[in-house]
């Protein structure tokens, strides 16, 4: 009897299979208001609070990659600009409060997208390899991984990079061993998730976000390929797995 077909399926995590951009929001939300309260004397509005916040954060991704200290840090950032663009004395307790109100956002609840248990467990039952590939801290997203109780569907192949680029992946796909022509990525960043596979050799499942984020918000050149799909949601990807093994 022949053996079934299947295939390696590497899953991102924020914003796939879990909301993150909208806990980030209302941090930020909860930052710009504070600010605005010690600020008050002086002509700062919420917008402009939040797009230094947002370019403070982005150059420090670019340097540092998804750490652990990044996002809070960068209020801290916001801080120091505009009490540097205004005169106004810095204080070492206000800077403390800001930046201990970024790392909240990782004690967030967070929240499954719809369909995603169902979708692991017919692609487990069907015998696919499911592995999780994400970016960030590895303690913080592992921690994300098991408060949702998605952990367990992996196996102990949760892959966690600080810059998730097509190297990072490259050296997975090394790791595992996993043969790149039965091989697929899915995610919702093309920057992040859908060019490093097609890098690397490997298909993809693009699923837009519900929400973007503007580090995801550029431009982004795809290498030639037959191998990417796009999917409206991951309730779709095991009929996507189908179809690829019936061709």
């Amino acid at each position: 009897m022949a053996e079934k077909a299947t295939l390696n399926l590497l899953f991102d995590l924020d914003d796939t299979l879990i909301h993150c951009n909208k806990y980030f929001d209302l941090v930020i939300d909860q930052f710009a208001e504070l600010m605005l309260t010690w600020f008050a004397s002086f002509p700062l509005s919420k917008e402009d609070l939040k797009k230094t916040q947002l370019e403070l954060d982005l150059a420090g991704i670019r340097v540092e990659g998804f750490a652990a200290d990044r996002f809070p840090e960068s209020f801290g950032e916001t801080y120091d600009h505009y009490s540097a663009l205004y005169g106004r004395p810095s204080d070492a307790d206000e800077r403390k409060r800001v930046v201990e109100l970024g790392y909240t956002v990782y004690d967030s609840e967070f929240e499954l997208y719809p369909d995603v248990v169902a979708t692991l467990e017919r692609l487990k039952k069907d015998g696919h390899v499911i592995s999780l590939y994400t970016g960030g801290d590895e303690k913080i997203q592992r921690r994300k991984a098991e408060k949702v109780n998605l952990a367990p569907f992996f196996e102990g192949r949760i892959f966690v990079a600080q810059h998730k680029n097509s190297e990072a992946l490259a050296r997975i796909l090394t790791e595992t061993g996993f043969d790149r022509s039965r091989t697929w990525m899915i995610g919702n960043s093309l920057r992040t998730d859908i060019a490093p596979a097609i890098e690397c050799g490997i298909g993809a499942m693009y699923i837009p976000p519900l929400s973007n984020w503007a580090f995801d918000l550029v431009e982004v050149t795809l290498g030639e390929t037959d191998r990417l799909l796009k999917l409206e949601s991951i309730a779709q990807v095991p009929d996507a797995v189908a179809g690829i093994l019936a061709r």
